[in-house]
C-alpha cells in the first residue's frame, strides 16, 4: 500500500525533472531545442502522465469504495487517493513555465 502512496510523488518528481530539462535544452546559448518543439513535447508528457494519473485515482477510488473504513487499510486507500489528486495538481502546474515561456533562445 505504501507503493501506492510514493509511486505518485515519484512520477511527478519524474516530469518535473522533464520539464525543466526541455526548458534547459530551449534555452540553452545554442538553443538545442525550438521552444514550440518544447512546448509540445511538454503537452505530450504531462497528457500521458496524466492520463496514468487519472488510472491511479479511479484504482484508489475504487479500492476505498471497497474497504470497510473501519478497516486499517482503508486509511492508506484514502491517503493514496489523497496523494494521487495533489499530485495531478502539482504536474498540470509544472507547465506554467512552458506556458510563460517566450522565444528562449539562451
Amino acid at each position: 500500500m505504501a507503493l501506492h502512496i510514493a509511486r505518485p510523488v515519484i512520477l511527478w518528481a519524474v516530469h518535473f525533472t522533464a520539464i525543466y530539462a526541455l526548458i534547459s535544452a530551449a534555452c540553452a546559448p545554442r538553443g538545442l531545442l525550438d521552444p514550440d518543439v518544447t512546448r509540445a513535447a511538454a503537452t505530450f508528457l504531462t497528457l500521458a502522465t496524466g492520463l496514468l494519473m487519472l488510472v491511479w485515482l479511479v484504482r484508489a477510488g475504487r479500492l476505498c469504495g471497497q474497504l470497510d473504513p473501519d478497516e486499517p487499510r482503508w486509511t492508506l486507500a484514502q491517503a493514496s487517493w489523497w496523494t494521487v489528486v495533489i499530485t495531478l495538481f502539482a504536474i498540470v502546474a509544472n507547465l506554467w513555465p512552458i506556458a510563460m515561456m517566450g522565444n528562449c533562445t539562451g
